[in-house]
């Protein structure tokens, strides 16, 4: 069994929906469109990181899917599992979607899907 037959990783896979707050500002709700999505997160390369601060997109890891997974940059990542352990939900890390996906065939002899993704560091309340 290859990679990319059982990809190491799960995932919960959340849209943002935007409302009107308080005092005229806006809050976003996440609302949950797919769990236990398999998946493979990374590290970003230092190369990768640069490109994208060129762009004006700040980035610090990778997720590769086996089939896209229909996301956007109005989603959220939150790797669920690492290895078939799971994460404790207070130690699970929400990630940005940052760019669209994109075929990617650097996994050696099959294609994956790839998305560049920022790790969420405050509320957006």
């Amino acid at each position: 069994m290859s990679l990319l037959d059982s990809l190491p990783h799960r995932c919960t896979i959340q849209r943002l929906k935007y409302t009107k707050g308080t005092l005229a500002g806006s809050k976003s709700i996440p609302i949950v469109e797919q769990t236990n999505v398999a998946c493979w997160e990374q590290q970003a390369g230092a190369s990768e990181i640069s490109s994208y601060q060129k762009r004006g997109i700040s980035i610090s890891r990778k997720i590769y899917f086996a089939s896209d997974p229909n996301v956007t940059e109005r989603h959220q990542i939150i790797i669920t599992k690492r290895n078939g352990v799971a994460i404790v939900v207070a130690n699970q890390i929400v990630l940005d979607v940052r760019t669209k996906i994109s075929p990617d065939a650097s996994a050696g002899l099959g294609a994956l899907f790839k998305i560049m993704v920022e790790e969420v560091t405050s509320d957006r309340t």
